[in-house]
């Protein structure tokens, strides 16, 4: 039975056409480069399912999800670096049903080459307050990789997912973020925000007095995290959704680096002085 567990302080798609449906339930045979098009640049849309197995050993398609596409509208503020695109579903079974067998969430390359595998997640891990949140790792070479959602809904479960890939790339992952010529310290006891935007930490490296209060921002759609390397040993956020923020006070000099959970590509650094 899945707990709707708290966290301690310290995270209508049609069915595919009968054609198509061969490509999507035999995993084999994948070893293709997936590199996105440059016409696409990682803009979709990506159709998507969730197979009953694993990443590893994907089955039959259970429940197909809606295609990942960019959201419709104009860009506002600064031109974004990383193409997102993003998917939601409701689909007709719980999230305790889902958890009893093995599944994963698939990702393909579009409608015209739904043999090849761009991003999967297994569905699993730690459910808290109603959601259970999953990585989706790079497959082929695709460069695309990002973070699903599913939540609890009644006598249903709602899928989010999310995919990224840096901005013209074609192919690879994303890299991590440069690091900028280092800030001038900050005095003992100030506080300095770092704002999550566009799947980076701000300009990826901070310079700060010991004593220092660090807040982290989440200005992006898709939740991260802020842990420490390695493992969160010195500092862990909670799932940080769009709005939220988390703070850390730095008492002892040292250099800190720090990455998010669900985006392998998204790092920083404190160096405290």
């Amino acid at each position: 039975m899945v707990q709707d567990t708290r966290r301690t302080p310290s995270v209508r798609f049609v069915a595919c056409a009968v054609l198509l449906m061969a490509a999507i339930m035999a995993p084999g045979g994948h070893s293709v480069r997936a590199a996105v098009q440059d016409d696409q640049a990682g803009a979709g849309p990506y159709p998507a399912h969730i197979h009953a197995g694993t990443c590893d050993e994907l089955g039959e398609v259970e429940f197909p999800l809606t295609d990942a596409t960019q959201p419709e509208g104009e860009d506002e503020g600064t031109a974004p670096s990383l193409v997102v695109t993003t998917s939601t579903t409701t689909i007709e079974t719980t999230l305790d049903e889902l958890l009893l067998d093995a599944h994963a969430l698939n990702v393909h390359m579009g409608a015209d080459d739904m043999g090849t595998y761009v991003a999967c997640g297994d569905v699993g891990g730690v459910v808290l307050d109603g959601e259970l949140v999953i990585g989706l790792g790079e497959l082929n070479d695709s460069g695309l990789s990002g973070v699903a959602i599913l939540r609890i809904a009644d006598d249903s479960t709602d899928v989010e997912f999310y995919l990224t890939q840096a901005a013209g790339d074609d192919g690879g992952a994303a890299g991590t973020p440069a690091a900028s010529p280092a800030a001038s310290p900050a005095a003992s006891g100030d506080e300095v925000t770092v704002e999550i935007v566009d799947f980076a930490f701000g300009e990826g490296t901070l310079e700060v007095a010991v004593g220092t209060t660090v807040r982290w921002v989440n200005n992006d759609s898709a939740p991260h995290t802020v842990t420490s390397l390695p493992g969160g040993d010195d500092f862990q956020s909670e799932t940080l959704r769009e709005g939220d923020e988390f703070t850390y006070t730095f008492t002892e000099a040292g250099t800190f680096e720090y990455f998010c959970e669900f985006h392998g590509n998204m790092a920083g650094t404190v160096i405290v002085t």
